[in-house]
C-alpha cells in the first residue's frame, strides 16, 4: 500500500523525536529528516588547542556516534607524517618529535558517504617540550669566565643557558646537552637555568652552582685623568676581582704608602684610592702608583701619576700706580714658583723669583693709561694667573686701536678676547699683531696626545709592534685626549690666530670621531688638525694636497686603499665627489663675487657631473698606508706594522702604490688624462689638485665660506670678491696665499667698521656654543685644576654644548654654510644662519646648564677648567664697573642700555654683608658669576657682530 509523502515524513519525524528526545537529530529510517548543519558527520572538536612535541590528543567526531567512517588529515596529507605529526582512523593526534614551521597544523576530516560535505576542521599549534636541567659540569668553579657543559633532556636548539638571571650565549650539541662560557668575576652562589625558546618557552627551575675564588685581577679607573697638581688630591677607581680579599697594599715610587717628597696614596671604604700630591714637583715629575693585591702579592698594577705646577694666585701690585718709562713693579699672591714669569699685557718681563708669594718685575711702558699684569709658572703644567690692572700716569694713552675694537677683532681672530690682548693690540694695532700671530711657532696636539696616550699605558718597547698597536692605533679610548688637547690650545696657547683658523678649516676640510677608523687612531687624529695649523699659514695648494694623502682624511673619505677596479667594482667616488662639492668648488659655477652663475633660463650651472667625479674617482686610486720602502700587498692592506714612539702609518701622509692605479684614461673638468700602461698615481693626483686649485670657482667658494667662519654668515658680494681677488692673487702674483686670504678676511671695511656693521641687519653670524664656551674661559682666564684639561665629552645636547671639535655626524659638520632657519624672518630675507643648523630648544638648553655649571666652578669643585675671577672680584663692590668689564670681555662694549640695566639690577640685587668676610666673599662671587652668566645667557651674546 503506497503512503503519502506527506503523511509519511510526519509519522517518521514523531518517531524519531519521541525515541532520540530531541537529542540525536537522524537516525537511520528517517528518511526525511533534513540536516541543517552540512558539515555535521565530518566534524570534529580537540579538547586542547596546543600540544608538546610526542604528546598525544583524542579528537572527538560526530562520525563514530552516526556510524559514518571518517578520513583524518594533518595539513593535507590523509593520516598525517612524521613532519606534522599523525592520526590514526579513530582520530588520536600524535605530536612530531620537531616543531614543525609554521608550528600550527590543521587536522582536517571528511566522509566517503558524504563526500561533497564541508570538511570537519581543527587547529593545534605544536610547542618545544618542557627542557629537563639535571646537572653541571663542572659543579663548581673559580672566579673569571669558565665554559660550562649543562646536561638534561629535551633540549632543543635554540635553548638558552640562563646564568645568575642573564641569558648568556648558548651552544646547542644535543638534546641532553648544552655549552657555554659563563662570566664570573665574583665569587659567590649563582643560579643557572635552561630555557627551551619559542613556542611554548619555559625555563627550568634552577640549579645553584658555587664560584669560589679565582685568580686575582686589579683594575684602575683614573675617572678624571692621572694629571694632578701640587698638593691637590687625584682619585681613582679601583676593582678587584678573584678574591674574597680585595685588600690592596700600596706604594709610590716602591715606597709603601709614598712620603711628602713624591706624594702619598690611601685606600678608601669604597676601595678607590686617593693619591695626594706633594707640595713640590718631583723631579722626575712623573710618579708611580703600584696597587698589590694582599691576598696574592705577585698580583700588581702599576699607574703612572704627572705631578704639575700650581695655578699662581695674583692679588696686588706695589706700586698701584706709575709713570711711563722703567718701573719696578713687586706682585703679591700665592703658588708662586721659581721660574715663575711676570706678563704685561700676554708678554713675558724681567721677573725675580722672591718666594712663592712675592715676585719682582722690570717693565718699560712707553704709553699712559691701564695695563694688564698676570703670573705664569712654568712647565710641567703651565699656568697662567687673574688679571690684575695698573695704571701708567700721565694724559690720555694713545691707541692704535680703542679697546672696544679691538675686543672685537680678537672675537673674529681668537677663540676669545682676554683683557691682556687688549691691551697689547690697542697699543701696537691691527697688522702688526697680525704679524706677530704669523711668527708665533706652531703649538701642536699630537705630542701632548702622544705623551698622555705613553703616561696612561704601558709602555711599549720600540720592536713590540702589538703593544705600539694597541697603543696608537687601536685606541678608541683615547679620544679623550684628542678632546683635552683641543681645551688646552683653544683656551691657552700664544698661537690664537692660527688655533682659530685651523678650527675654521676642520670645519670645512672634515673628519670626525664618530667614524670608528677615526676614533681608533687618537694620535692620528691629533696629527690631522695639527696639518690644518701647519698649512693654515701657507698656501692652499699644499693644504688641499696634505689633506687628500692624509692617512685620516683617507679614511673618513675611503680613498685609502681605493683599488683600481676591474670588470665588476668601479673605483670608490666618496672622495672624489666631497673633494668638489666640500673642500674646493661646489655644486655650482660662481662669479668672483660668489654669486651663482646663471643659465639663460636663470638656473644655476652646476659645477660639475657624475662624469667629472667617476673620472677624479680613477685618479685617486692607489694610495694608502705608509710604509717606508715596502709598497707591497702587505703594506698595502694592513695597517699598522709600522708603529711606534714617534712614527706610525698614523702619522705619515700615504703613499703611492702603481699596481692599484688605475690605467684607464681619466676625464673630469675639462682635463683629460689619457690611459697608460705606466701608472704614475703622484702624476695623476698633481693633475687633478692642479685642476681644482686652478678652478675660476674656487677663491670666491673657500674665501665666502672662511668669512662666514670667522666674521659673518652674510658677506656681501663684494666684500667676497675683494677676498677672492686676494685669493687669486696676493700682490706678487701667488695664488692661494693663506697669510694673505686671512688678513683681507680680517682686515676688511666689512669687518672692521663697527658703525656700518651694527646698524647692518644682515650682518654678524651666530656664535657657536664651543665657541661662546672659549669665549668664557679666554676671557677669565680659566685654568685646568688637575693640569690635564679632562672636561669629558662636550657633546651631550641636554647638559653639554651638542657639539665637539672633530666629533661632526658627518662630511657636511655639525651645520651647513647655505642652512637657513625655515619659517622664519631670517630665511623671508634670503639670508641664512648656519650655527642655526644644530641650534634648538634642547641645545638652547643644555649650553645654558653647561655654562651655570662652567661659570660656577672653582677650585675645589665642578668642573675641571675653572675661573678664581680675581680682577672681576675687585670690582664685585662697584656693579657699573663689573658689568663693563664683562660687557668688554664678553660683547665688545657692544651690549645694549637695556640688557646692561638689566644685568645690572640683577648683580645690584645681591647684598653684601659687612661683617663676615665668608659671607662677603661669597657675595661678590654670586655677583660675578650673575653678571657673566646672564650676559651669556643673553640673545645678544650669543650673536657675534
Amino acid at each position: 500500500m503506497q503512503v503519502t509523502s506527506s503523511r509519511l515524513s510526519g509519522l517518521n519525524l514523531s518517531l524519531c523525536l519521541a525515541a532520540l528526545a530531541a537529542i540525536i537529530p537522524l537516525l537511520s529510517g528517517c528518511g526525511y529528516f533534513a540536516v541543517t548543519d552540512p558539515s555535521f558527520y565530518a566534524g570534529i572538536s580537540a579538547s586542547a588547542t596546543t600540544l608538546r612535541v610526542n604528546q598525544q590528543i583524542q579528537l572527538k567526531d560526530n562520525a563514530r556516534t552516526t556510524g559514518v567512517p571518517v578520513i583524518f588529515f594533518v595539513n593535507g596529507v590523509q593520516g598525517g607524517n612524521a613532519e606534522f605529526g599523525t592520526i590514526s582512523s579513530t582520530g588520536l593526534y600524535t605530536a612530531p618529535a620537531i616543531v614543525p614551521v609554521p608550528n600550527t597544523v590543521s587536522i582536517t576530516s571528511t566522509t566517503a558517504k558524504f563526500p561533497n560535505d564541508p570538511p570537519g576542521l581543527v587547529a593545534i599549534g605544536v610547542l618545544n617540550p618542557i627542557p629537563v636541567l639535571t646537572s653541571v659540569t663542572p659543579g663548581a668553579f673559580s672566579e673569571g669566565t669558565t665554559m660550562v657543559t649543562v646536561n638534561g633532556s629535551q633540549f632543543v636548539y635554540g635553548a638558552q643557558i640562563w646564568w645568575n638571571g642573564a641569558a648568556v650565549p648558548t651552544t646547542f650539541v644535543s638534546s641532553t646537552q648544552l655549552v657555554a662560557s659563563i662570566p664570573a668575576p665574583n665569587p659567590g652562589t649563582f643560579p643557572i637555568a635552561v630555557s627551551n625558546p619559542n613556542p611554548g618557552s619555559v625555563t627550568t627551575k634552577p640549579l645553584s652552582i658555587k664560584v669560589g675564588p679565582g685568580q686575582v685581577v686589579l683594575t684602575l679607573q683614573p675617572n678624571y685623568g692621572t694629571d694632578v697638581r701640587v698638593s691637590n688630591a687625584l682619585n681613582i677607581g679601583l676593582t678587584v676581582m678573584g678574591t674574597d680579599n680585595s685588600a690592596v697594599n700600596l706604594f709610590i715610587n716602591g715606597v709603601a704608602g709614598g712620603n711628602a717628597q713624591i706624594g702619598t696614596a690611601v685606600s678608601n671604604t669604597d676601595g678607590s684610592i686617593t693619591y695626594t700630591a706633594p707640595a713640590v714637583v718631583p723631579s722626575p715629575n712623573v710618579v708611580q702608583l703600584t696597587v698589590v693585591s694582599v691576598d696574592n702579592p705577585s698580583v700588581s698594577i702599576n699607574r703612572n701619576i704627572a705631578v704639575l705646577n700650581p695655578i699662581p694666585i695674583l692679588s696686588s701690585a706695589t706700586p698701584a700706580s706709575f709713570n711711563v718709562g722703567s718701573a719696578s713693579v713687586v706682585v703679591q699672591g700665592q703658588n708662586f714658583i721659581s721660574g715663575a714669569q711676570v706678563l704685561v699685557n700676554g708678554a713675558a718681563v724681567s721677573t725675580t723669583f722672591n718666594s712663592g708669594g712675592q715676585l719682582t718685575a722690570n717693565l718699560t711702558t712707553t704709553e699712559p693709561g691701564t695695563l694688564d699684569l698676570q703670573v705664569l709658572n712654568p712647565s710641567p703644567g703651565p699656568a697662567t694667573s687673574n688679571d690684575l690692572i695698573e695704571d701708567v700716569a700721565g694724559g690720555a694713552p694713545t691707541l692704535a686701536v680703542p679697546p672696544e675694537d679691538a675686543a672685537r677683532f680678537l672675537d673674529q681672530a681668537t677663540f676669545g678676547a682676554t683683557d691682556a690682548d687688549i691691551h697689547h693690540l690697542s697699543q701696537i694695532g691691527y697688522q702688526p699683531w697680525l704679524n706677530e700671530q704669523f711668527n708665533i711657532p706652531q703649538t701642536l696636539r699630537e705630542p701632548i696626545v702622544e705623551q698622555a696616550l705613553l703616561l696612561n699605558n704601558p709602555s711599549c718597547g720600540a720592536s713590540d709592534l702589538k703593544c705600539n698597536t694597541s697603543l696608537f692605533v687601536q685606541n678608541n679610548q683615547g679620544e679623550i685626549y684628542v678632546e683635552n688637547a683641543f681645551w688646552q690650545q683653544a683656551t691657552g696657547a700664544n698661537d690664537q690666530l692660527r688655533q682659530r683658523l685651523q678650527y675654521a678649516l676642520s670645519e670645512q676640510f672634515v673628519i670626525s670621531g664618530t667614524t670608528p677608523a677615526v676614533q681608533n687612531m687618537p694620535r692620528g687624529e691629533a696629527n690631522y688638525y695639527d696639518l690644518l695649523g701647519a698649512d693654515a699659514f701657507g698656501n692652499f695648494r699644499q693644504l688641499l694636497q696634505d689633506v687628500t694623502l692624509s692617512p685620516m682624511m683617507g679614511q673618513f673619505l675611503s680613498m685609502l686603499q681605493n683599488d683600481k677596479g676591474n670588470a665588476n667594482t668601479d673605483p670608490d667616488e666618496n672622495y672624489a665627489r666631497e673633494v668638489m662639492q666640500l673642500f674646493t668648488i661646489g655644486l655650482y659655477q660662481l662669479n668672483d663675487d660668489g654669486t651663482q652663475k646663471l643659465d639663460s633660463t636663470g638656473k644655476p650651472i652646476p659645477t660639475y657631473s657624475n662624469n667629472d667625479v667617476m673620472g677624479l674617482a680613477k685618479v685617486f686610486t692607489g694610495f694608502s698606508w705608509n710604509v717606508p720602502g715596502n709598497t707591497g700587498d702587505t703594506a698595502w692592506s694592513n695597517c699598522c706594522i709600522y708603529v711606534g714612539t714617534g712614527y706610525g702609518e698614523d702619522l705619515l701622509q700615504m703613499q703611492a702604490y702603481a699596481n692599484h692605479h688605475s690605467t684607464e684614461e681619466k676625464d673630469f673638468l675639462g682635463v683629460t688624462i689619457p690611459a697608460s700602461g705606466s701608472p704614475d698615481p703622484n702624476g695623476d693626483l698633481k693633475i687633478a689638485l692642479d685642476t681644482l686649485f686652478n678652478h675660476p670657482n674656487l677663491p670666491a667658494f673657500f674665501s665666502k665660506q672662511l668669512i662666514q667662519h670667522m666674521v659673518t654668515s652674510n658677506p656681501s658680494p663684494a666684500y667676497v670678491g675683494r677676498v677672492a681677488a686676494v685669493f687669486k692673487d696676493n700682490g706678487q702674483g701667488v695664488r692661494g696665499d693663506m697669510k694673505a686670504v686671512i688678513t683681507a678676511i680680517l682686515l676688511d671695511p666689512e669687518a672692521r667698521d663697527m658703525a656700518a656693521d651694527a646698524g647692518n641687519p644682515q650682518y654678524g653670524k651666530v656664535r657657536e656654543a664651543l665657541l661662546r664656551y672659549t669665549n668664557w674661559a679666554r676671557a677669565f682666564t680659566a685654568q685646568s685644576r688637575n693640569g690635564g684639561y679632562f672636561l669629558g665629552s662636550s657633546e651631550d645636547p641636554i647638559w653639554g654644548l651638542g657639539q665637539m671639535t672633530m666629533r661632526s655626524p658627518t662630511v657636511f659638520n655639525w651645520f651647513t654654510p647655505g642652512f637657513s632657519p625655515p619659517a622664519t624672518s631670517i630665511e623671508q630675507a634670503g639670508l641664512v644662519a648656519p650655527e642655526m643648523q644644530m641650534t634648538n630648544v634642547t641645545t638652547v638648553v643644555g649650553y645654558l646648564n653647561y655654562m651655570q655649571y662652567a661659570i660656577g666652578s672653582d677650585a675645589k669643585n665642578g668642573s675641571d677648567l675653572f675661573s678664581s675671577y680675581g680682577a672681576e672680584l675687585s670690582l664685585a663692590n662697584t656693579p657699573d664697573q663689573l658689568v663693563d668689564r664683562v660687557n668688554l670681555l664678553l660683547m665688545a662694549g657692544q651690549m645694549d642700555s637695556t640688557l646692561r640695566g638689566e644685568i645690572l639690577g640683577a648683580v645690584s640685587a645681591i647684598p653684601v654683608p659687612s661683617a663676615d668676610q665668608n659671607a662677603i666673599n661669597a657675595a661678590l662671587t654670586a655677583r660675578v658669576q650673575t653678571a657673566i652668566y646672564l650676559t651669556m645667557a643673553s640673545p645678544a651674546f650669543c650673536a657675534q657682530f
